[in-house]
């Protein structure tokens, strides 16, 4: 046989494995593929690896289709008919159990070609996105959040009569005796409101002076450790704040820093986070970090894969991660030790709630984008851990988030982990780990009742 005859002949031998691509390669198909690949000149062996992949590949996209499908055809067999009053359904992941229910949703104003304030069932105002790729990705960060313990805004997806989805919804995340400031918002409160004369002109001096000169790249460890600082500084210059409302600022703004990191969220500037300022009396003021939103995860033009959007400047994601680890790392290291002791399972359990949202392209690629991130934050703190080793405090500490992850992921698990069909181990992982888990938490309490009881009779 020539080369082409034995490129056919494994073209052939491939899609009788391939059952469901066999339709999609005619003979001509396949003579005109192998054709083409005879003529690059390559070994045979490096040919058929290129031939397995790309079949390889379409059959992943195949089935992924085919379970996006499904999804829909399964949310259709399970919904009632909408009720009179109702004119949507929404859907979201509450502590990690899928939830699917009818709605009324009246439109308040537009705020923008993109986005509209809503009331949803005549009592809660929300905002509501149009379709589009990049609010999909929301729905994931989502469901990520809740893993790991971070504040997101509660989100749903909206679907019509037909379950046709019309976007994404975000309720407003105030109480009624808040109001939520972003954090341009909050210099201005701190203009008018604070008493700390010096670190207040700090403030605005450092404001106006990176306002003026625009996005621009951080090129020293000053660069990065003053765009954070000026954050942390806006929290000790609030009116009334208290040493023990600051930590509490602190450690969820370092932690959600991180999170961005993880989540590769890029346009982290900062009108896309602040604070509920709440008045609990005629003098005193109390502060929250407000949940996680409007988190882009797509490309944009001025940055490349590398790098991120943290405040005033464009950052390195791995040196922003450096930084934080060196100046910030006790407030943080609870997070990046779950993170880290979790590597796996946390891939698997990502993979499965992005490929319930995105098209093939970007579920590849979005996957691909998080695993990285988790790896790089996984490396890191090994590093670190092997120049500063965590205390007993800290191990102790890192075993109560383990218990309180484990008791999140299990519905998620339950809810995303099927049979996986790009390698026939995803998802074992996750199982396994659950079933250690308990196994271990079970063996535990056994020997706490031991020791208890040895106590008594003593």
């Amino acid at each position: 046989m020539n080369a082409k005859e034995l490129i056919i002949q494994h073209i052939k031998e491939r899609l009788d494995s391939f059952k469901e691509l066999g339709q999609a390669y005619s003979d001509e198909k396949i003579d005109a593929l192998a054709e083409n690949l005879s003529k690059t000149g390559k070994p045979l062996t490096e040919i058929f690896t290129l031939i397995d992949n790309k079949f390889s590949n379409q059959l992943r996209k195949i089935k992924h289709d085919d379970y996006l499908a499904s999804l829909k055809e399964y949310y259709l067999a399970n919904i009632d008919k909408l009720e009179k009053g109702n004119n949507c359904y929404l859907l979201s992941y509450d502590q990690g159990v899928k939830v699917l229910e009818q709605a009324y949703i009246k439109e308040e104003k537009e705020l923008n070609s993109d986005l509209k304030e809503v009331l949803v069932n005549n009592n809660k105002k929300g905002y509501q996105k149009i379709n589009s790729k990049a609010n999909d990705y929301e729905l994931i960060i989502s469901d990520i959040a809740y893993l790991l313990k971070i504040d997101y805004a509660s989100t749903y997806r909206v679907f019509d009569e037909k379950m046709e989805p019309q976007g994404i919804l975000h309720l407003s995340f105030t109480n009624p005796q808040e109001r939520f400031l972003n954090f341009e918002e909050v210099l201005r409160y701190i203009k008018e409101e604070s008493p700390k004369f010096n670190l207040k002109q700090e403030l605005i001096e450092y404001h106006d002076r990176h306002l003026k000169m625009g996005l621009k790249k951080a090129r020293s460890k000053e660069d990065y450790q003053s765009n954070i600082d000026y954050v942390l500084k806006m929290f000790k210059a609030l009116p009334d704040i208290t040493d023990n409302n600051i930590a509490e600022l602190r450690k969820k703004y370092l932690n959600m820093k991180v999170f961005e990191l993880l989540t590769n969220s890029l346009d982290n500037n900062l009108e896309n986070i602040g604070l509920m300022v709440n008045k609990e009396s005629l003098k005193k003021y109390t502060y929250r970090l407000s949940p996680s939103f409007n988190k882009y995860t797509t490309t944009m033009d001025n940055l490349n894969e590398d790098e991120t959007i943290c405040n005033f400047y464009i950052v390195d994601k791995k040196e922003l991660l450096i930084n934080l680890m060196k100046k910030y790392y006790d407030d943080i290291k609870g997070l990046l030790s779950l993170i880290a002791n979790n590597n796996e399972t946390l891939k698997q359990l990502t993979r499965q709630v992005i490929k319930e949202h995105l098209e093939f392209e970007q579920y590849e690629k979005y996957s691909e984008q998080i695993e990285n991130n988790i790896d790089m934050i996984s490396d890191l703190v090994k590093a670190k851990k092997e120049v500063t080793p965590d205390t007993e405090e800290d191990q102790m500490r890192n075993e109560d988030n383990e218990i309180l992850f484990r008791n999140r992921i299990s519905p998620i698990s339950d809810n995303y982990v099927s049979e996986e069909y790009e390698d026939s181990d995803r998802g074992s992982t996750i199982i396994t780990a659950i079933i250690t888990f308990i196994l271990f938490v079970t063996i535990g309490i056994i020997l706490l009742a031991i020791l208890a009881l040895s106590k008594m009779n003593i």
